[in-house]
């Protein structure tokens, strides 16, 4: 596998702790030996499963000629199909997600990507397929799903300087993203989560009907949860350029009693629709808080049932 390449950097003790946790989808029967998965599709495959009555349009070449010898009925084998799990990651790379951190910390794009390139080496580690779109104020990028060295380096190189710019629609921009992603995989959506939550929410419902296992990580800046300002401050909004000139020690209570409800209400949608749902802000512990998560849903077996 590259290394992390000089336009993308990942913590090596990082790469440590996800290697070998494996990355399932719940709508993928279970993981096989050597990363392979195991679908429920039948097809090619040297695993026997079951024979059906031979009907007409089957293959010949699957027809039992031993089953038929001895009941002189025609019987095709089917086989379970072994498949590549497409990983498909959706960044927000609007402009919200470039505002500059505070204290040296790595902003909420920056944070992003790195996490989406870890998850890329997971798939990539496993045989598996990622793939990425780059999604601010249009689809700035779509990389499909795909296996191999060069992929993934292909992939390193556009998160280390992830294209995208405005923004405020996200969720909308992520439906369109969806209709190029197919069936059963997994996909990881990387966003503040800030807009407007329907168009998100929509997005969210039509992957999971497409039998998307979702997993859905909000990344936000540790300031936008603490509000730490003490002294009278300009906010202006990233995207829109509305600017509000107030005194922090007035606006905090108010400012962090409406981020709790934003953030009850994301929560209650993830947990009624079976989505893997973790916060991530730039003050935390990257390593050990994402690690953690994907060793925990390895251990439940995929996302939320």
């Amino acid at each position: 596998m590259p290394d992390a390449t000089d336009n993308l950097t990942i913590d090596p003790r990082l790469l440590q702790r996800l290697k070998g946790v494996e990355l399932r989808s719940r709508f993928l029967v279970r993981g096989l030996y050597e990363n392979r998965h195991r679908t429920k599709d039948f097809g090619a495959s040297n695993e026997f499963v079951e024979h059906k009555s031979y009907q007409q349009g089957d293959e010949i070449r699957t027809i039992d000629w031993r089953a038929f010898a001895r009941t002189k009925r025609l019987y095709v084998k089917r086989f379970e199909m072994e498949a590549n799990m497409k990983v498909h990651l959706l960044l927000d790379t609007s402009a919200s997600m470039q505002v500059p951190a505070s204290d040296g910390r790595l902003s909420k794009l920056d944070l992003a990507a790195t996490i989406a390139g870890a998850i890329a080496m997971m798939a990539a580690d496993q045989q598996d397929s990622p793939g990425l779109f780059c999604i601010g104020d249009q689809i700035d990028e779509a990389i499909p799903a795909c296996q191999g060295k060069r992929h993934l380096a292909l992939l390193f190189q556009h998160l280390g300087r992830p294209p995208g710019k405005g923004g405020g629609d996200f969720g909308a921009l992520a439906w369109d993203a969806m209709q190029r992603i197919g069936r059963k995989g997994v996909t990881v959506v990387l966003t503040d989560a800030l807009d407007d939550f329907e168009p998100l929410f929509e997005t969210l419902k039509g992957l999971v009907v497409r039998e998307q296992d979702v997993i859905l990580l909000q990344i936000m800046d540790e300031d936008e949860l603490t509000f730490p300002f003490d002294v009278m401050t300009e906010f202006r909004h990233p995207e829109s350029g509305q600017r509000i000139m107030g005194d922090p020690m007035q606006l905090r209570a108010d400012y962090l009693e409406r981020l709790e409800a934003h953030q009850n209400e994301l929560r209650t949608f993830c947990d009624q629709h079976g989505i893997d749902y973790l916060r991530i802000h730039n003050g935390d512990d990257l390593i050990t808080l994402l690690s953690s998560h994907f060793l925990h849903r390895l251990a439940r077996g995929g996302a939320r049932c």
